[in-house]
């Protein structure tokens, strides 16, 4: 019987485990794993049954109904306070900007890292627009570009080099150069 309640402890684990690393992935939020969990711990708080006379060596104290009870109230308080508070956060935000810039980190992790040929990045450079301009002597070379960064500030970059004629190939190229050239590629 302890030995089941063991497993059960280790699936809850790396189901945790695998929750986070998935919020790690581009397009999954992880602060909603992370806003589940919490709210999940305390509900779970708030509903709890006591454990049995001995499980996990426990003993059967004077205050241990108190004890249970107080906790009992502290998850449910904490659930209902904390339901209100971001309930209140959804409804004033205007769905663009956002009051912890840096948490972009915690929802989105570049993979793999360490390299330029990432699978996903977790910056804006793929929402770039840029105008070309082609040379004046025929060829059909693009020479360069002005490439609007995320931030709003615009690089010229210069690319007759690359021998580009065809425009699908230059926009394809577009985030590169933002995460090149761009000081700041986030909106």
């Amino acid at each position: 019987s302890r030995w089941r309640h063991f497993m059960v402890l280790f699936w809850l684990f790396l189901d945790v485990i695998v929750n986070i690393a998935l919020g790690m992935t581009p397009f999954i939020d992880n602060f909603s794993h992370l806003g589940g969990f919490i709210y999940g711990v305390c509900c779970g708080l708030s509903t709890i049954e006591r454990l049995a006379v001995g499980f996990f060596s426990l003993t059967n104290g004077k205050f241990s109904h108190i004890r249970n009870t107080i906790v009992r109230f502290l998850g449910l308080i904490i659930s209902v306070i904390m339901i209100m508070v971001t309930t209140i956060l959804l409804v004033e935000s205007d769905g663009e900007s956002t009051p912890c810039h840096a948490c972009r980190y915690i929802s989105c992790v570049p993979f793999p890292p360490n390299t330029d040929d990432r699978w996903w990045n977790c910056d804006d450079c793929d929402f770039v627009s840029a105008d070309l301009f082609q040379a004046t002597d025929g060829s059909g070379l693009y020479t360069d570009v002005s490439l609007e960064c995320p931030s709003g500030e615009t690089e010229d970059i210069i690319i007759i080099d690359e021998g580009f004629t065809e425009k699908d190939k230059v926009r394809r190229k577009l985030p590169k150069y933002c995460r090149m050239f761009c000081d700041d590629v986030f909106k």
